[in-house]
């Protein structure tokens, strides 16, 4: 698998559990990081972990790809398509399944990850691992659900078992699509959450936003092809509301910290991991042009992030007065 960071390690952890004779090799970009995880068996940002002795950790991506039954690709949206076209060359011509549990859309084509992957993998057995799941909530066993969007079959209840476990339920659904634009336009969403809390509006604000917020999400990802059900499940409303809520939620919190005044790189500052929201407000605002669908919620985030308007044009997006 590809990825050694927060929920990298942690579904590399939950691949390995309880599972004797299985070999999960995870690949960190970073040498040293690599080195660091496979000696000390610990993640710095998650506190009281360590990880599995069955997972091995290094850099090279030759050995992390030979002879993998499975490929797994837990990396920001950026790094996807160059990250799998690089795989794809050294895995030897063989034909691993692929799993995708990264989210955004990737900047120009705005393609989804899965879309990405299937393409440099020349493959439609594509499945996207996605729902309310933060990290280091799943690395101390909190109960929790996601989809597994993708083709059903033998082969997608397949790799659902070899996710589901423990504290960790995994449900097969049919619609990639749907589950992976909902993963992301959920993270532009959590940042307008943020905003109101940093803005220190009330529930009673965040609710109009959620709902707002559906509506919009809804919107573009019919126009994309995907289902009203899954807009309405796990990958949508169950993902935003905790994204959107949650004090574990980056997202939420450099809203939040936009909504207290502070400037764009101020806010990066003080959050020490990847903030995924940034990339998806883009995204969303260029999918909306695309499209050509009214979304003043998404477009007054984009404006708030990439525009460093005041964070009072959420406000304003939901039709409240704001004192910018």
């Amino acid at each position: 698998m590809f990825g050694g960071g927060l929920w990298g390690t942690v579904l590399a952890n939950q691949l390995s559990q309880g599972r004797a004779g299985r070999q999960v090799k995870l690949w960190e970009y970073f040498p040293q990081l690599a080195s660091d995880l496979e000696k000390t068996r610990r993640h710095k940002y998650i506190p009281g972990f360590r990880l599995d002795d069955g997972v091995r950790v290094g850099s090279d991506m030759a050995w992390a790809a030979h002879d993998a039954e499975l490929l797994l690709f837990v990396l920001p949206s950026t790094f996807i398509r160059r990250t799998a076209r690089a795989v794809a060359k050294v895995s030897g011509g063989a034909k691993p399944v692929i799993v995708n549990a990264s989210k955004g859309l990737e900047p120009g084509s705005l393609k989804t990850m899965g879309d990405v992957l299937a393409e440099e993998f020349k493959t439609r057995s594509v499945y996207t691992l996605s729902g309310p799941s933060f990290a280091r909530e799943v690395a101390r066993g909190v109960p929790t659900k996601m989809l597994l969007g993708g083709p059903k079959g033998p082969q997608s209840e397949k790799v659902r078992r070899l996710f589901d476990g423990g504290a960790l339920k995994v449900s097969s659904w049919p619609d990639r699509k749907g589950v992976e634009l909902g993963g992301s336009l959920k993270n532009a969403l959590a940042i307008g959450a943020g905003a109101l809390d940093g803005l220190k509006a009330g529930a009673n604000t965040k609710a109009a936003l959620i709902v707002q917020g559906m509506a919009e999400m809804s919107a573009l990802i019919r126009k994309c092809g995907g289902r009203a059900d899954t807009i309405y499940g796990l990958s949508g409303l169950g993902d935003l509301i905790a994204t959107g809520t949650s004090p574990e939620s980056r997202n939420r919190a450099f809203g939040e910290k936009l909504g207290a005044g502070k400037s764009l790189q101020q806010a990066l500052r003080e959050i020490p991991t990847v903030v995924e929201g940034i990339e998806a407000a883009a995204a969303a605002r260029a999918l909306i042009r695309r499209l050509k669908v009214k979304a003043p919620l998404l477009e007054a985030i984009w404006a708030a992030v990439h525009d460093e308007r005041p964070a009072g044009i959420v406000l304003q997006a939901l039709g409240f007065d704001s004192k910018e």
